[in-house]
């Protein structure tokens, strides 16, 4: 049964780990591309926690961009679109998996939906993040920019400009080197990733566990691209798994959380 929890969503938007195990830089020998496809960037899980709080605090569309790419561990950017369906205003937020800087749903990951109706507000998973939902209510300003401020494509009211696309790849760059993503007393985003991911598991285990193993025909093509071609040996993204205790081939479940070997990136 996917999780449920109370969601407050008073936004106004404008305009405008528990780590363990060796860190290392560079792709390890020891690191597999099973390795690699366990992990939560890999498969595309994302904090759902943190991706809530940021719709609460954010105070432009931007921002909100900007705090979804320093959350998410994935390789790929995330990118959002709004629009108006039914009676209903959704937002969805895509990992661009063919690296072109637009939404293609046939080619790119839904990673999450925030969809409002009747002055609510259902914040749900997809994916990899399936077993994940919360409710609340308010956030009607930021429907309402969203829908109309861009009513051009398709019915869609927003799409992140393609153009601002470069510069968001830029500061997840220099975000993923500081210490507010992998260091600092409190550990930096990744600490709190693992801590989202180990209790998600935890409390969840069954729907979790699921959620990661059912993946879309898009996210299941990247991943089979990524290990056939190598691509995955320069991966930004963190490995969790048992692997990570030993130096050893990861032998637990696929995105379950745990110790954690870096490939790619060192983090600071």
């Amino acid at each position: 049964m996917a999780k449920r929890k109370r969601m407050g969503m008073s936004l106004l938007l404008g305009s405008g780990m528990l780590v363990a195990g060796p860190v290392i830089a560079g792709c390890s020998p020891g690191v597999s591309a099973n390795d690699w496809a366990a992990t939560e960037g890999a498969i595309g899980r994302i904090n759902m926690d943190a991706v809530q709080e940021a719709f609460q605090k954010s105070q432009t569309v931007e921002e909100f961009e900007k705090r979804l790419n320093e959350i998410y561990e994935g390789d790929g950017i995330v990118l959002i679109r709004a629009k108006e369906e039914d009676g209903k205003r959704i937002i969805e937020a895509y990992e661009e998996l063919d690296n072109n800087s637009e939404i293609d749903p046939a080619k790119d990951d839904l990673l999450f939906t925030i969809t409002n109706e009747n002055n609510n507000n259902e914040l749900r998973g997809r994916g990899a993040n399936r077993h994940y939902s919360a409710f609340g209510g308010g956030g009607n300003f930021l429907f309402t920019y969203l829908i109309f401020s861009s009513i051009t494509r398709g019915g869609y009211g927003y799409h992140t400009p393609r153009s601002r696309v470069p510069q968001m790849k830029s500061d997840r760059t220099s975000y993923r080197n500081s210490s507010g993503y992998s260091g600092g007393s409190s550990g930096g985003q990744v600490k709190r990733n693992s801590n989202y991911y180990n209790k998600q598991s935890a409390s969840n285990r069954n729907s979790y566990n699921s959620a990661g193993r059912n993946l879309s025909p898009a996210r299941q093509s990247y991943i089979g691209r990524q290990k056939s071609s190598g691509a995955f040996k320069s991966s930004r993204t963190g490995v969790r798994g048992s692997f990570g205790r030993s130096g050893g081939r990861s032998g637990g479940v696929r995105g379950g959380g745990g110790a954690q070997v870096i490939i790619g990136h060192l983090r600071r």
